[in-house]
């Protein structure tokens, strides 16, 4: 019983564009949605549909909307098993998306429609059982999903991807190559994880199924084909359990329960019938007749055969196959015309680009002479701005040198200065120490003129010390104080001293005699600022930092 037939569907699905808002372009989306909607439910009214989308569709639509409009004709005629008028609407749709991505090839939606139609025409050619073609399509289909692949948003290009998968593991399925087919089937039902399409998890499930079961492994082809049914009726698809339901009869078959085989066909036929859907037909047509003759029904096998060849012979008929034949021949003529005129214009482009180039030539060429001619004169003048340029460096050389050493001069200055105020320091600490011990033995009265020379001693020269270094040193560093400011604005006036004087890189003792502060104070107030500053552990020496304000 493995003469029984095997023809298997592929599914192919349509993208849109959006609608532009006009009332016209609006109707023909409505019975283009309805047509699509009753696709798979019932041919006749959803040809009814997408002819009416046709008869509506305004010449100013979009062209997204008119590719969708004949590629779903496509579809429509396929399935009523028409395939000359299928493949004119086809190639209707192929001619139309393949001159607008000829003007606009950067517009990323105009080429996956470009994908699209590739995909439809593998799948028409698969039916027709001509596989070269069809692996044609869908390998150029899969080449133009791969060069959009960075733009592509994933879901629309997994889309696809998934579709030619399925459509070459049939190919092979036709041609008996069921681990290839398997393997690209399972990489299909991987990419179906991120889509989560039922339709395509039961097409994929019922095509594995196939494969098993032409590889006699029957438990998992039923286990498959019942997955795939159970989907297809909760999705309402009796086309799709038309297919699965002739694919269980002949799992039935190979097990030898031709009784159970007989009620999957017939329960196959009906759904068939009911959808228009005459590739299903057939195969029910044909699995019952050849069924019936094995349980000795010789009268019904008959009757069964009769349709079946009446049907055939309508589907495959010798007019149907000079129509496609035509189309073809009618397409490739338009395209062989279409390349002859592209190379025309390209024989004239290159001929008047040669023009072109000669011309740019011999100006070129009389640039270069003047060039060649003023160029002399100028050389001369180039050696002149050269040396002059030469001087100006060494000019800006030389003032650099004396800045650098009027800075260096000033910073030992500054220095100086401070150690000055820490030896007017040291001579004022003097001086209030002898007076202190002195003024024990004078009179209460002098005393007290000798405590006012002290606190004179102690405030104001001392601070009139700070503020003439403080002056000095802004001149020096005279970004230093706006920085700190800038970056730090909470330091008080004493932890900017502190850090002037480590800027001049001051050791904790001299800063001690010239604050008149303990060497512990200084360490304490150190360690404050470096908190401060944000300076966390030690690895960061304060005085590099301030340095490098």
């Amino acid at each position: 019983m493995r003469s029984i037939k095997y023809r298997a569907v592929c599914l192919c699905m349509l993208f849109g564009l959006g609608a532009f808002g006009q009332t016209e372009e609006q109707v023909a989306r409505m019975h283009l949605g309805t047509s699509v909607d009753q696709l798979v439910k019932n041919t006749d009214s959803a040809l009814v549909e997408a002819l009416k989308a046709k008869q509506k569709l305004p010449a100013i639509a979009s062209i997204g909307l008119k590719i969708e409009i004949l590629q779903n004709l496509g579809d429509n005629y396929k399935v009523k098993g028409d395939f000359a008028s299928s493949m004119k609407y086809y190639f209707q749709a192929k001619t139309m998306v393949d001159n607008a991505v000829s003007k606009n090839p950067g517009n990323l939606s105009l080429n996956l429609l470009k994908a699209d139609a590739r995909i439809k025409m593998g799948t028409l050619y698969l039916q027709l059982k001509n596989y070269r073609k069809s692996i044609y399509y869908q390998e150029e289909a899969l080449s133009i999903l791969e060069k959009a692949d960075k733009r592509t948003p994933k879901l629309e290009l997994v889309k696809r991807k998934l579709k030619v998968y399925n459509n070459l593991a049939a190919v092979f399925i036709s041609q008996s190559d069921f681990e290839m087919a398997l393997v690209y089937f399972r990489n299909a039902l991987e990419l179906n994880k991120i889509i989560q399409d039922p339709d395509y998890e039961s097409s994929l499930l019922n095509n594995i199924g196939i494969c098993h079961l032409e590889q006699n492994e029957l438990d998992l082809a039923s286990h498959y084909f019942q997955k795939s049914f159970k989907i297809r009726k909760q999705q309402g698809d009796e086309q799709g359990q038309a297919q699965v339901l002739n694919n269980l009869g002949k799992n039935e078959v190979f097990r030898g329960d031709f009784h159970k085989a007989l009620e999957y066909f017939t329960k196959g036929l009906e759904l068939s019938r009911k959808t228009g859907n005459k590739a299903s037909t057939l195969i029910s047509l044909e699995s019952l007749s050849s069924v019936n003759d094995t349980l000795g029904n010789y009268k019904e096998a008959l009757n069964f055969h009769k349709e079946f060849k009446t049907l055939n012979d309508q589907v495959f008929n010798l007019e149907s196959k000079t129509a496609i034949a035509s189309l073809e021949e009618s397409h490739q003529r338009e395209h062989d015309k279409k390349a002859y005129e592209l190379k025309l214009k390209q024989n004239e482009s290159d001929k008047l680009r040669n023009l072109v180039l000669l011309a740019v030539l011999l100006l070129v060429l009389a640039i270069a002479i003047f060039f060649i001619i003023i160029m002399r004169s100028r050389i001369k003048t180039a050696k002149l701005q050269q040396e002059k340029l030469t001087l100006e460096r060494e000019n800006l050389n030389l003032a650099h040198k004396t800045l650098e050493e009027d800075l260096e001069f000033k910073e030992r200055e500054l220095t100086a200065k401070a150690l000055f105020l820490l030896k007017n320091t040291e001579l004022l600490d003097r001086v209030t120490e002898n007076l202190q011990k002195a003024k024990h033995a004078l009179t209460k009265e002098n005393q007290q003129v000798i405590q006012e020379i002290i606190a004179d001693l102690q405030s104001g020269q001392r601070n009139n010390g700070w503020d003439e270094f403080e002056v000095h040193f802004t001149r020096v560093h005279s970004r230093f104080y706006q920085s700190l400011q800038d970056k730090f604005p909470t330091l008080t006036s004493n932890e900017k001293k502190l850090c002037a004087f480590l800027r001049l890189n001051l050791s904790t003792k001299d800063i001690s005699a010239i604050t008149n502060q303990s060497v512990n104070s200084i360490t304490v107030a150190r360690t404050r600022l470096r908190k401060k500053l944000g300076i966390d552990g030690e690895d960061v020496h304060l005085i590099n930092f301030l340095m490098s304000l």
